[in-house]
Parts: structure tokens; sequence; C-alpha cells
């Protein structure tokens, strides 16, 4: 309908019957454009009908007999450019669904990285600038506005890190050879990521190097924990080996003390070394049994008065406080006792004690012990006003084989304390700071209380809000 309208109307307006199918001409070429490649050839011919219609007369009549072979090149242009159309619009279809293509794809690898952790990159070692994939999962905690067009991300880098990441990419640009890398790297929110980094050259280009980094936080982790267990496993291997060489001399000790202490001619004083003797002998056979925890020991669970063995424990170390000039105070509740094997608690207590007894410093040094009932529990505080534990080593102090010791510390003392502690149903922390009384440092143990107290023992005000002590619970030695 659209061709004969056209030729119709270029009969009626006498302005284009000196171009009289320009008006045909333009509606074949928006036919083939817009509607595509059959509708426009339909109009061509429709086109040359209409011109030997009857309305068409006047046309024929004023251009003579070249009319019919003028319409016929014009309509071959038109042909042609419908043609050029039709192939236009194939081409448009396919780069579209291309397109299509290309973003499912994209949207794929954008998934992938976000699962894997996994950012991509293009580094260019002639601009010394490096361009990360916006899909890629943010691995540095920050969005990647804040890291492309720089050569290396050094800010975020670990301190410790930033040489060896630096050279490795020097390295790996000058000789050609797959860089591959472990660095880490500090979030905004302060924690510590472990990334790996892995490129090569594009094929073809000498400065151009494409490659990926990814976290491996968790394997870190992951490795870590293997190579802590197969350092407890030796240790546990060595403990067993020196309880059992240990414990054949011990054995000869105990008879050689049972046969002292046959003689009658022993004075009063020295009995009551013996006795002490035997009592210590009887400790260390334990502790040879336990071989640092790692065997399981079948000792009986008793009622233990928290008090007494705290009492005891002070009294090996009484020596060396005198020694060191360290103030000791107690502050006891009376009636705290709790269930546990006394030679478990007496080494909770003497690793306790013994890094209190280190830590301690100052002009005056001191200590400070405190037994409570809170919440039906048994709570031991031990305090010292040494140097403290710095924020970054308090979630670790309770580590294997961490210590702050230096060349002293072994690791083990505070992990054996806290695996006693936890088989046992308590829980340990440990506060360090400005803490009250001029003190630095505060372990806090807690017990569930005997079955025998558990409904006996009212409940004592915590740590901060504890009364003074009364002469009968405190007791001091320089």
């Amino acid at each position: 309908m659209l061709p004969i309208f056209a030729t119709w109307f270029t009969v009626r307006t006498p302005t284009l019957h000196g171009i009289p199918f320009a008006f045909s001409f333009t509606i074949i070429c928006a036919l083939g454009a817009l509607a595509g490649f059959g509708p426009a050839l339909l109009a061509i011919f429709v086109s040359i009908i209409s011109f030997n219609l009857p309305f068409s007369g006047p046309l024929h009549s004023h251009f003579g007999s070249g009319q019919f072979e003028r319409s016929i090149v014009l309509i071959a242009t038109a042909f042609f450019i419908t043609l050029l159309s039709w192939k236009q619009r194939s081409t448009e279809r396919k780069l579209r669904s291309t397109l299509a293509s290309l973003r499912e794809r994209t949207s794929a690898l954008t998934q992938a990285q976000q699962a894997s952790d996994l950012a991509t990159w293009v580094f260019s070692s002639k601009t010394m600038e490096t361009l990360w994939d916006e899909g890629s999962p943010e691995i540095f905690g920050r969005p990647f506005s804040d890291l492309n067009r720089k050569a290396l991300p050094l800010e975020f880098v670990f301190p410790d890190d930033r040489q060896h990441l630096t050279d490795a990419v020097a390295n790996a640009v000058q000789t050609g050879q797959p860089l591959r890398i472990e660095f880490r790297v500090v979030w905004p929110n302060g924690e510590v990521h472990w990334l790996e980094a892995r490129g090569s050259q594009v094929a073809g280009s000498s400065d151009l190097w494409r490659g990926t980094t990814f976290d491996v936080t968790r394997r870190k982790v992951v490795e870590s924990a293997l190579i802590q267990s197969e350092k407890l496993a030796a240790v546990g291997r060595i403990a067993s080996t020196i309880a059992h060489e240990v414990n054949n001399p011990l054995e000869s000790v105990t008879n050689l003390l049972y046969l002292i202490d046959k003689d009658d001619t022993l004075n009063p004083t020295t009995r009551s070394y013996l006795s002490l003797a035997e009592q210590e002998l009887s400790r260390l056979s334990n502790i040879t049994r336990l071989t640092l925890s790692f065997a399981r020991s079948g000792t009986l669970i008793a009622t233990v008065p928290l008090a007494e063995t705290c009492d005891a424990v002070l009294g090996l170390y009484q020596h060396r406080c005198d020694i060191l000039e360290i103030q000791v105070k107690r502050h006891y509740s009376p009636g705290v006792e709790i269930d546990i094997p006394t030679h478990e608690l007496r080494q909770i207590l003497i690793n306790l004690v013994a890094n209190a007894v280190d830590a301690a410093q100052g002009s005056v040094r001191r200590i400070r012990l405190e037994t409570f009932v809170d919440n039906k529990r048994a709570v031991l505080l031990i305090e010292d006003n040494g140097h403290g534990i710095q924020l970054s080593d308090q979630s670790r102090i309770f580590d294997a084989f961490f210590t702050t010791k230096a060349e002293m510390g072994t690791g083990i003392g505070l992990w054996v304390t806290r695996e006693l502690v936890e088989k046992n149903g308590g829980t340990i922390a440990v506060e360090s700071g400005d803490l009250e009384d001029g003190m630095s440092t505060r372990f806090s143990v807690s017990f569930p209380l005997a079955a025998s107290r558990a409904v006996e023992v009212a409940p004592e005000p915590s740590a901060g809000n504890a009364s003074e002590p009364t002469p009968s619970s405190t007791a001091a030695f320089n």
C-alpha cells in the first residue's frame, strides 16, 4: 500500500513531477531498513506495477519513453540499498547475539571469581600500571578504584612483605619468567590476609602481563594447624619418652626416701624436710605421668579447697619472692572448693604463679591472688604489676609454642594450663592494661563449684567490687 500511495501522491503533487521516483525510493529504503529484506523487495515490485496503473498516466505522458528505463535504474538502486540494509540488520543480530553470549560468559566468570576469591589483572611493565577487573572480589578489602593505575598496591601490603613483593615483580619483568609470590595485606578493619599472585607475559607482547591474585588465608590457616599438630605430636612423643626414662630413677628415689624415713635417729626438722621432699616427688611423678597433658591420667577427681592449694603453691615460690623482694597479697573467700584432680590444679597454679613472678617489676614488685564465688562458679584471679601483654599477643597467648619470653620461654606452659582448665569444665581469660591497684596483667580462671558446695556458698562480689580483705584472709611476705 505504501508504494501505491507514493505513486498516487507523486501524480497529485506537481512539485514532485520533476523527481517522480523520489518518494517511492524513500519508502522502499525505509521499508528495507525497518521491516527487512522481504517487505522491501515486495515494495519494489509493487512500485513497478503502480507506475503502470491508470492514475499514473500523466507521469508517462510528461516524461515520454525514457521514463521506464529511469524507473528501472532507480528501482535497482533501491534494491541495492535494501540489500545493504538487510546485511546490516543481519550483522547487528549477530553482534547482539555475540554480545549477549559475552555478557553471559562474563557473568559466569564473575561468579566463579567471587566464589574462589580470585581477582584478575593486567600489568604493563612499560607504564608500570596495573588494571584490575572490576568484577573481581575485593581481596584487598577495598574497592579496586583505590588500586587501579598503580604499579603495585604496596601501601596495603604488610610492611614486612613489601620489599619481597617488589623484588619478585622486578625479577619477573627482567627475566620474563612467570610470577608466583605469596604476601600479606592489611584490610581497613585491621585483619591480615594472605594473598598469592600468579602471572605471565602476554604472548606477542614484551611489556604486558596478565595474571590472577587470590586469597589463600584459609589454606595458610590449615597449613599452620597441620604444622602445629606435627609439633604437638613430636612433643608428645618426646614427653612420653622422658616420662618413661624419668620414672625409673623416681622409683629408686622414692624407695630411698622411704628407707630414710624409717631411721629413728632423724630429728623433727629433718623429718619435716623429708616429708616435703616426698610430697614434691609425688607431684613430679604425677607430672611425668601426665606428660604435658598428652597422656590421659586416670586420677580420681577430688573436692579441693582452692585457697589451700594456692597457699601450697605460693610456698614453693616463697624463697624466690624473698630474693626478688616481691610482695604477695592474698584475698580468699572462705569455702571455695572445686572438683578436680589435685595435681592438675597444682599444675595450673604453678604455671600461672610462675609467670606472675617472672613478670613482676618496678621498684615495688607485686603479685596478687584472689578467690571468690560468682554465679555458682569458683573464680581465681592472679595479677602482677609487670610490663603487661600487648594486645596483638593476647589472642595467641594460649597457643602452643607461642611465647613472649624470647629465648627463655617454651610456649608450652599456658597452652597446657588452658588444656587442663577446659578439661575440668573451666574457662581461662587474660586482661592486660591499666588495671586497678597498679596491676597490669590479670589471669582469670573459673571452675564450676564443687557439687557439695554449689548450694551452700553464697555468691561473692566480683574482683572489681571486692571488699577490703580481712586480716584472716590476707597475707604478704617480702
